[in-house]
């Protein structure tokens, strides 16, 4: 009796014992005991050590150092932690307030409790740990204490080489210290509160703000650092500004720029909108001061930069020129933020300005769909040239003096980094990787990556608002290059007009590329659907072996059978991929569950953990224990917009993939969240060959998304239209294909039962978007079941309430529309009208 009784229990709550299992057990039970490697890796300076955390529900997560030159022999564990490395000899461990010091020579550990901050220093071989009784102490790597400073008031800063500056209180005055292990010195001494203290991003300043009795003015106060730090500059600045200390050429010359933000009182009764405001209520971006100087290090020579009113002022890595612009000038009220308006480049000898006219954002192919490249000026690192795009399609090619040299004649370039010499620039692209010959004004088409998505890996990228600093710090070239039809990827090094082989061609998931310094040494964190993540390394012939796994146990992992369909809708060439039900039986037939989203065809090798809760909503590898198949078909968007594409796209996609007998064509369910809740939304109201659908987070109308406000992002939501749906322009400019695209037009017309949830706290899809589609269905008297979370976001959690309330119910939804477990009572109430 017990164990009918227990079946039934079983049976009730919708909970399938898997067939790889012999014993009861629930689904959770089930999913806790399968440990992961996260996709986080640490790395030694030199890559002799590498770090990753191993994530077990059962045990608590892990991190696991592993040595590199014994293949892995050497491993050690600690608990989960964020780590620094001290050389090749020690690793900090941080959870909390907790430390761990563990020496990587001898295995020794030491541990910490009460620590706020912690600070290596290399050249030392030591390491400073400030504690929150406002104590710092340094250490040795056999962790004997080597001294300690009191009455630290938590404002550090650290080269991480041999010196920690720090802040302290002495009779009533702020004393900034200067410490290393063989001297402790007092570098400056002042009444005032010290509200700032950090270094300059060359390493070569210390800057240090202090709070004057001034009403209007507070001081920057810089240091020059090295074997006799000594002052060198003192700048009176706007009171409460922020400062931004700009290096350029590494610190030949630095642009100081101080911002007074504008102070926003909320009244207590009305928040008032004004329609000319431009900046949309994005008032933390609004400034009521600015100032700006140009100042040389090694002369102390300090100038004013005399630009109007309001006007912005830019590094483009020259101390010379400079970009101007007018903030927010002439928003198309399209893009994420404004574009840069009628730009000009100042000369700050001969106070003029060269218009250089309006700059457009270019595209950058992903995986899914097309980004939009964050900045509008790209220059070189040593201050000569910078490149833009006039129509956001091709390049042109400037001095820093803002003439033309010429427009770059071809389309499709991408992301341009700068050689180290700065006499190339190096195109990444969809179709191989390109080099522009400053010189010779010529552009190559390079013999790597031909006809596959080429991205650069090594160059160093900085970014200030409009304006990045892309280049190269050697003159090899990294690249990754990806075939997104076929899902594989490799690795290759171009150097002296050669390509060389890094990473062989592999199907599986590179989560991770790390490397050393002189890039001799590669290793990769790889994954795919049927293998759980594992570190491995390559020798210089490219032969792979094996570093770490991490004991991970998922025999079940070996028995996941996929297949890849290939169909073409919306103008393009695209793929699915149907993934078999566990203990796959070719006498039956088995219902099928449609995820979509965008293109997924980089899913293939996505490994398929029993604890993966991505796609939220749905746990992929419980659904194929369960007994069903899942496809998860590309979707794109077309001339027709993003609605109609996508219902094209999942209609052939089931056209090819029901050629498989195996496949019951009478229980088809469809599901998405976020981008793919709008979809699916739209397929509901447009389609009738599936039995059940699910909706999470999604969008229900496109025009009411385009005028709304996005609390996560501070801004309105029109620029999602411009990105993710692709329609490219406003609804007032093309209402019949905004109308034609939109779900809630057409709510009347859904003909299936379908479950939708959303978060209310969720700042990126508001849930009214789903409360709306919720009415229109209950409207028409449609079956329709909404679950809102009161503390739901945009994406919960794993092992959170809602996520596991919601995975619950999203198996019980298909179970009972595709299995034919009818008798599931919250579904019953919607489904048995006359049910209790």
């Amino acid at each position: 009796m017990m164990i009918n009784a227990l079946k039934l229990i079983l049976l009730l709550t919708g909970i399938l014992l898997t067939s790889a299992q012999q014993h009861v057990d629930t689904v959770d039970h089930w999913r806790a005991k399968f440990d992961n490697l996260s996709d986080v890796v640490y790395r030694s300076k030199n890559a002799n050590w590498l770090g990753i955390r191993k994530v077990s529900k059962q045990h608590g997560d892990s991190i696991f150092v592993v040595n590199t030159k014994n293949h892995g022999q050497t491993v050690y564990r600690i608990k989960n932690s964020e780590l620094t490395f001290l050389n090749e000899e020690g690793v900090l461990g941080k959870h909390g307030q907790k430390v761990i010091f563990l020496n990587l020579l001898t295995g020794k550990t030491f541990n910490f409790d009460n620590v706020i901050g912690i600070y290596t220093l290399e050249q030392q071989n030591s390491y400073g740990l400030l504690f929150n009784d406002h104590h710092l102490k340094v250490y040795d790597t056999f962790g004997r204490q080597l001294y300690e400073i009191a009455n630290v008031d938590n404002l550090t800063a650290t080269d991480s080489k041999n010196t920690i500056y720090l802040s302290k209180l002495y009779n009533g005055k702020s004393e900034v210290v200067e410490t290393t292990v063989s001297q402790k010195e007092v570098l400056y001494k002042t009444i005032n509160k010290i509200r700032k203290m950090w270094l300059s991003d060359s390493g070569k300043q210390l800057l240090i703000i202090e709070v004057t009795e001034d009403t209007d003015k507070d001081r920057l106060v810089v240091f020059e650092t090295g074997n006799y730090p000594k002052k060198t500059l003192e700048l009176n600045i706007p009171k409460n500004a922020m400062v931004n200390f700009s290096s350029i050429q590494d610190g030949t010359s630095y642009l100081i720029s101080a911002r007074v933000n504008v102070e926003t009182k909320e009244e207590p009764l009305v928040d008032v909108w004004y329609g000319n405001d431009p900046y949309v209520n994005q008032h933390f971006k609004m400034f009521s001061k600015r100032n700006f100087w140009i100042w040389h290090p090694k002369s102390n020579k300090l100038q004013v930069i005399p630009v109007p009113k309001n006007i912005e002022v830019g590094s483009i890595n020259n101390d010379r020129y400079f970009l101007t612009y007018f903030p927010r000038r002439g928003h198309n009220f399209l893009t994420s933020e404004p574009e840069l308006n009628a730009a000009q480049i100042y000369d700050l000898k001969s106070n003029s300005y060269t218009d250089i006219g309006d700059i457009k954002l270019t595209k950058r192919i992903g995986k899914e769909w097309p980004l939009l490249l964050n900045h509008s000026l790209y220059t070189s690192s040593d201050g000569k040239w910078f490149v833009a795009s006039h129509d956001g399609i091709k390049w042109t090619l400037y001095h820093s003096d803002g003439s033309k040299v010429m427009i770059i004649e071809k389309v499709g370039l991408e992301q341009p980094v700068f050689s180290a010499k700065s006499d190339h620039i190096y195109f990444e692209s969809s179709n191989g990787l390109w080099d522009f010959d400053i010189k010779l004004k010529k552009l190559t088409a390079l013999d790597i990556g031909i006809g596959k998505m080429t991205k650069i890996k090594n160059y160093i990228l900085k970014t200030d608002d409009y304006i990045a600093t892309s280049f190269l710090p050697t003159e090899k070239v990294l690249t990754e290059i990806y075939d997104k039809d076929e899902n594989v990827i490799s690795f290759q090094l171009f150097q002296s007009g050669k390509g060389y082989e890094a990473i062989p061609a592999t199907k599986n998931r590179v989560d991770k590329l790390i490397y050393n310094p002189e890039m001799t040494s590669f290793y990769t964190l790889e994954a795919n659907f049927n293998l759980p993540p594992t570190l491995f390394s390559y020798d210089k012939k490219n032969q792979r072996s094996l570093l770490f796994d991490g004991n991970i146990k998922d025999s079940g992992a070996k028995k996941l059978k996929q297949e890849i369909y290939r169909y073409h809708a919306a103008g393009k060439n695209l793929s699915g991929i149907l993934l078999y039900p566990i203990g796959f039986d070719p006498k039956k037939i088995y219902p099928m569950i449609v995820r979509i989203y965008d293109m997924q065809r980089h899913l293939s090798n996505s490994y398929l953990s029993p604890n993966k809760i991505f796609p939220e909503g749905i746990q992929i590898r419980t659904l194929l224990e369960r007994g069903y198949f899942v496809f998860l078909p590309d979707t794109t968007v077309g001339e027709k917009g993003p609605g109609l594409s996508a219902l094209e796209c999942v209609h052939n996609a089931l056209d090819v993939v029901l050629n498989n007998p195996f496949i019951d064509r009478k229980k088809i369910g469809l599901c998405g969240q976020s981008y793919g809740g709008y979809k699916t939304n739209f397929i509901a109201t447009h389609s009738d060959r599936f039995a059940a659908y699910l909706s999470g987070a999604g969008i229900s109308d496109l025009i009411n998304n385009y005028y709304s406000y996005s609390i996560n992002w501070n801004k309105p939501l029109y620029f999602a239209s411009n990105t993710y749906y692709q329609m490219g322009t406003a609804p007032a400019d093309d209402k019949e294909r905004y109308l034609k695209n939109n779900p809630i037009l057409s709510v009347e017309k859904i003909n299936a039962p379908i479950l939708l949830w959303a978060g209310k706290k969720d700042g990126n899809v508001p849930y009214t978007q789903t409360m709306e589609f919720y009415i229109g269905l209950r409207r028409y008297k449609k079956d329709v079941v909404a679950l809102f979370y009161q503390n739901g976001d945009h994406s919960f959690s794993d092992g959170t309430p809602e996520q596991i309330d919601l995975s619950k119910k999203v198996l019980d939804w298909f179970d009972y529309f595709l299995l034919d477990k009818d008798d599931i009572v919250w579904i019953d109430k919607q489904m048995k009208k006359d049910a209790d």
